[in-house]
């Protein structure tokens, strides 16, 4: 039988939320789905294999006392303060479904009497516009899914923060990242944070068909995770001192390849990425680093197609 859990961080730190977020994933056992809500101020979340000086206008956030951090999920960049409620569920491999799990957040906005739809690779929709980027990791045992809930967020600081890439504007037909994006007090203009979590809970627990309950937190063991999200190192990542750029848009992302070339093969890169796909960055690295390859091959119109073969597992490039 399939024990239901509910976890509300009351805190607004975003490393001590990660850390949180990871702990319960690797807590969680065969028979247990957790629903994780929790909050941040002011900060840029990037995901796994974003470059964080490309995604963020960093100096202007941390100028103004926001955080920026980098997750475990692959996706891109998203924007949190106290007017966006996040969401995450967490359960072993074999009760994953991101489907049923973005139902319950479809079916808790019904009931509140918003409807929205899915719309493309991980966004849920109002009228066209979201309200809520979800991203997905999977570990040895457990997975997650997480998720941003845009109730009332700062919709000029979330522009002001995120350093949106041209490429995926123009693949979507639009100006700026605030004219995509919708809050759900446009909608529903009494709606309240302490609505919307009940709202998922009872969603949740309807669709499991029992009861959730608290999860018991180790704060020790919590604390210490803090440390490695709060880490710089692990937020900046390395100086990359590389001169050559390639990037491409895909249906599933955009990618830019930074390297550098000697004696015709690839000495050196590094790949950002906003796909999904949390290991797909390194991946492509492993079977890009010391390949042969010329400027002709490896030019801009060419760099999609090579990105493409190499991706579907096909060598000959």
């Amino acid at each position: 039988m399939i024990k239901l859990y509910v976890v509300t961080s009351d805190g607004f730190d975003v490393y001590y939320n990660q850390a949180l977020e990871k702990y319960l994933l690797d807590q969680v056992k065969r028979d247990e789905i957790i629903l994780f809500l929790w909050q941040n101020d002011r900060t840029v979340v990037i995901g796994k294999n974003q470059d964080a000086y490309g995604e963020c206008r960093t100096e202007t956030l941390i100028h103004d006392g926001g955080f920026l951090a980098r997750r475990l999920s692959g996706g891109g960049a998203v924007y949190h303060d106290r007017g966006n409620l996040n969401f995450t569920f967490i359960c072993r491999k074999d009760l994953y479904d991101p489907d049923r799990q973005d139902q319950i957040v479809l079916d808790a906005l019904k009931h509140l009497g918003i409807h929205a739809e899915k719309n493309g690779r991980n966004d849920l929709v109002i009228e066209g516009k979201k309200f809520s980027g979800h991203a997905y990791y999977k570990g040895k045992e457990g997975c997650f899914h997480h998720g941003t809930i845009m109730l009332e967020v700062n919709e000029k600081a979330l522009e002001k923060y995120l350093n949106v890439s041209p490429l995926k504007l123009h693949s979507k037909a639009v100006r700026s990242v605030r004219s995509r994006v919708a809050n759900l007090k446009r909608i529903r203009q009494d709606l309240d944070l302490d609505m919307l979590k009940k709202g998922l809970i009872l969603s949740f627990e309807d669709m499991y068909g029992c009861r959730s309950t608290d999860y018991p937190l180790d704060e020790k063991k919590i604390s210490a995770g803090r440390k490695f999200f709060a880490d710089k190192e692990w937020i900046y990542g390395p100086e990359i001192h590389l001169n050559q750029c390639r990037q491409a848009r895909f249906d599933w992302g955009t990618v830019r390849v930074i390297y550098d070339l000697k004696d015709g093969r690839i000495a050196d890169l590094k790949i950002y990425t906003d796909a999904l796909d949390q290991d797909l960055s390194e991946e492509l690295e492993k079977k890009l680093r010391g390949r042969e390859l010329s400027e002709a091959v490896f030019s801009d119109s060419k760099v999609k197609d090579i990105i493409n073969l190499l991706k579907e597992g096909n060598h000959e490039i």
